[in-house]
């Protein structure tokens, strides 16, 4: 479990958790971990194209563009073992993303939002080895936005969690191989 990540979103609705064991020192693997990108993979591409579809009914002006790493904001980056984004979504977020830093995020709470963290924690296994975990927590400011992205999360989650595992993949082909392909 990430302190990091409890001290921005302790309390939550929706939770999606992976984790994977790379060859590397955790500099190495959290070198990896800041460099990803959702763009390295077709698939995570793909996905995110279907994702607009319902993405577009609950949230307003969703880019055409295939979301990247650096559409979360920075929260939390505590080298070599937490870095942690977010993202306010919602009529009542915030107008301007680089204002939004941890205090702010942690502090939010305007109704019609959602409140995502997306955190990366590293464990230092011994022996070159690292246990990276990756958590996605959403936390939903009002029951009627809760109702309207519990629908989205039926139907995203599974494709989420997929991309999630393909960059678990990529972060330990990367750091293994130097290889991002």
């Amino acid at each position: 479990m990430s302190d990091a990540l409890n001290s921005l979103l302790p309390e939550y609705e929706f939770k999606e958790h992976h984790t994977t064991v790379v060859l590397g020192t955790p500099e190495q693997v959290f070198a990896s971990v800041e460099d990803m990108d959702l763009s390295d993979s077709s698939i995570a591409r793909i996905l995110m194209r279907l994702w607009r579809i319902p993405a577009k009914l609950l949230i307003k002006n969703v880019s055409d563009r295939n979301m990247s790493v650096s559409d979360f904001i920075p929260l939390i980056n505590r080298p070599p073992f937490d870095l942690i984004r977010g993202m306010i979504g919602g009529n009542n977020s915030p107008k301007h993303k680089s204002a939004v830093d941890a205090e702010l995020f942690r502090a939010f709470d305007e109704p019609g939002c959602i409140k995502l963290a997306w955190a990366f924690w590293l464990t230092d296994l011994g022996d070159d080895h690292v246990r990276v975990d990756t958590e996605t927590r959403v936390l939903c400011t009002d029951k009627k936005t809760l109702r309207g992205f519990r629908v989205y999360w039926l139907i995203i989650r599974p494709w989420s969690g997929l991309i999630r595992m393909r960059l678990l993949a990529s972060i330990k082909r990367h750091t293994e191989t130097g290889s991002k392909a």
